[in-house]
């Protein structure tokens, strides 16, 4: 996959800075994703002549625990793996507007991030990854923060399933959230 989006952003990217951003549950997509972008541009800057250097950086957005679990993580992996637990550890995107919710818990937000990409963009999430990943980055697209997105090309990795959409509306509805009319088959 890093191969792909290397090759991919070299050809189409137009030496714009690019941001990969990946929903994280033990965060070892993101991870093992970041040492190899990193090592594979490496390899190619020290190759190549020509002064465009790529610019591509690896965000994580924690969806089971918080910032501070997917560090963890994520240095546990990169050392127990080879590395050394600092280099390539991917940018954690961190809410502000209010905590993480529990993972699974019916929320609000995650709802109506859910239904906006839905409805507005034609784009179906999974109520557990996608859809609290896509609300907390698209808090940080909108507003002026310092950030891994800002100013850059985002890229957005899903690395899920969306089978269970159904199942997990049911518990919106167990919660009030919705009626049996919203939920899919």
């Amino acid at each position: 996959m890093a191969q792909e989006i290397v090759s991919f952003w070299e050809t189409k990217g137009s030496g714009l800075p690019l941001t990969i951003c990946v929903p994280g549950g033990t965060c070892t997509t993101a991870m093992l994703l970041s040492r190899e972008i990193n090592t594979i541009m490496k390899q190619r800057n020290e190759t190549n002549d020509d002064d465009e250097k790529l610019d591509i950086l690896v965000a994580v957005i924690p969806c089971v625990g918080d910032a501070a679990y997917a560090e963890r993580q994520m240095k546990a992996l990169d050392m127990s793996t080879g590395g050394n637990g600092k280099d390539f550890i991917p940018q954690i995107l961190k809410p502000w507007k209010y905590v993480y919710p529990r993972f699974g818990e019916p929320s609000p937000h995650i709802l109506n991030t859910f239904i906006e990409m839905k409805d507005e963009h034609g784009i179906y999430l999974d109520l557990l990854y996608g859809a609290p990943a896509w609300n907390l980055l698209l808090q940080y697209v909108t507003s002026q923060r310092d950030s891994p997105v800002k100013g850059r090309q985002i890229m957005y990795v899903h690395s899920g399933g969306l089978e269970g959409i159904s199942s997990q509306l049911t518990r919106y509805k167990h919660k009030g959230m919705i009626d049996s009319s919203q939920i899919q088959c």
